[in-house]
């Protein structure tokens, strides 16, 4: 085995050189839909190539009779992607959610409470009442929605050869 074959990682082999030397490709409108069309059924899956990772979009079952798009990162995921105190790299293909720390109904009643004048300094000096908090979840509510936003963050994206999803 070559050097540059032990460099590449186990998931990336069998691809073409030319998209591991960095060659930028993106999908027309008609490989985007053929792959929107795969992940409406359930059970469907895609294999791209995002960035030189191996991005895999799998049609799983959720709760009860719902189906959502998950996402695998190199064929994996991993907990410690979910939580937003640490980056990295992988984050970008994962489904971003900011949330505020404190519900709109706590938030309305403590503003109710000590009232509008007061609550705006308390805001100030306290950022639980402001805070966001932000996660990363794997799921997606449908495939359009996963490769939007995969087109969208990605400087190069490709379908995967068959032989590289085997």
């Amino acid at each position: 085995m070559a050097l540059a074959e032990r460099l590449i990682p186990p998931c990336l082999w069998g691809i073409p050189r030319n998209f591991l030397d960095g060659a930028v490709m993106k999908l027309t409108k008609e490989q985007k839909q053929e792959l929107i069309d795969k992940l409406t059924s359930p059970w469907g899956r895609v294999s791209l190539l995002c960035d030189g990772h191996k991005v895999d979009l799998v049609v799983k079952l959720c709760k009860g009779m719902r189906y959502r798009v998950a996402t695998y990162v190199d064929g994996r995921w991993e907990g410690k992607w979910v939580s937003g105190k640490e980056a990295y790299p992988e984050q970008k293909f994962l489904n971003k959610q900011v949330r505020p720390a404190c519900p709109k109904k706590d938030k309305a009643a403590m503003e109710k409470a000590v009232g509008k004048r007061y609550f705006k300094k308390m805001c100030a000096e306290e950022p639980y009442w402001t805070k966001t908090i932000t996660l990363y979840d794997i799921s997606w509510a449908s495939g359009r929605t996963a490769i939007n936003h995969l087109c969208k963050v990605c400087d190069s994206i490709q379908i995967a050869p068959e032989e590289a999803t085997a």
